[in-house]
């Protein structure tokens, strides 16, 4: 996904990082109490977890690891399987073994060609993906006029749910979007990489909440430096990221979303992370 981590608000271990890091979380406190719009209301919120995994292909790619890797994402109601466009046959053995849960693919739109995303809504559609998750929104071939809105309209034809990663929502707000289905990632918006992001302006709030107004469905992340651990849950980060973006889904992993270490955060923790929470 596109880079969104910003510069650190968070120092080392030392008592003036101590105190950097301190004075960062009152902050954001006072930048979520007093700045940005105020988020919706209407009871109690229920955020749902979600997964991005970017793990590589097991090898063998056979029936058996493709049990062990439905077996850990177990839980999850909504997972974006990366490794779908470079092993279908491999994401169908786990689409097979994951009936209930929604399934998207990954599809680039910034240094690609239409014809690229073309073809990869054409492959989620026959893997019987539910969705694709549209990366770098607003950048390269999504900032053309009327590509982005071609490239909804593409994948609505092929009856999936479109998520897109847009830094700034305002490039989204006219796009044709399905109520309660389609939705808008908020990358790392609060805490990035382990480490607390600069603030996103009241602008990109406003749109956000426009869009929120709308119905449409809202995804947040959270990204550590290091492999999440049930032992370590990142109470804090995850608690303000839902506070100020507010929305239905979230997701917590390393920095590279298991890229490297393949790792999955427990469905179960993560739920019990969330139930946590009171606004």
């Amino acid at each position: 996904m596109q880079s969104s981590a910003k510069p650190s608000l968070r120092g080392g271990g030392d008592t003036a990082s101590v105190r950097k890091t301190l004075l960062a979380m009152a902050a954001c406190a006072v930048f979520v109490a007093l700045i940005l719009p105020a988020a919706p209301t209407g009871g109690r919120k229920a955020i749902r977890p979600f997964l991005v995994y970017y793990g590589g292909v097991p090898q063998p790619a056979d029936m058996a690891a493709a049990r062990g890797l439905a077996r850990r994402m177990r839980g999850y109601p909504l997972v974006v399987l990366g490794l779908a466009a470079h092993a279908p046959a491999f994401a169908a053995m786990v689409r097979r073994l994951m009936p209930g849960t929604l399934l998207y693919g990954y599809a680039d739109t910034g240094q690609v060609t239409l014809r690229h995303v073309a073809g990869r809504l054409a492959l989620f559609q026959r893997l019987g993906f539910q969705g694709v998750l549209l990366d770098d929104i607003g950048t390269g071939l999504s900032a053309q006029p009327g590509v982005l809105r071609r490239v909804v309209l593409m994948a609505h034809r092929r009856h999936l749910r479109v998520l897109l990663n847009a830094w700034n929502p305002v490039d989204v707000l006219t796009l044709p979007l399905r109520a309660e289905s389609d939705g808008v990632l908020c990358e790392n918006w609060v805490y990035s990489d382990g480490r607390w992001a600069v603030p996103r302006d009241a602008a990109a709030y406003r749109a956000l909440r426009e869009l929120q107004a709308r119905r449409l469905l809202v995804f947040m992340i959270v990204t550590l430096a290091h492999v999440p651990s049930p032992a370590r849950p990142p109470a804090k980060g995850v608690g303000a990221t839902a506070r100020a973006v507010f929305g239905d889904y979230l997701s917590l992993s390393d920095a590279l979303y298991s890229a490297d270490s393949r790792a999955i955060f427990p469905a179960t923790e993560l739920k019990r992370l969330l139930r946590r929470l009171s606004f």
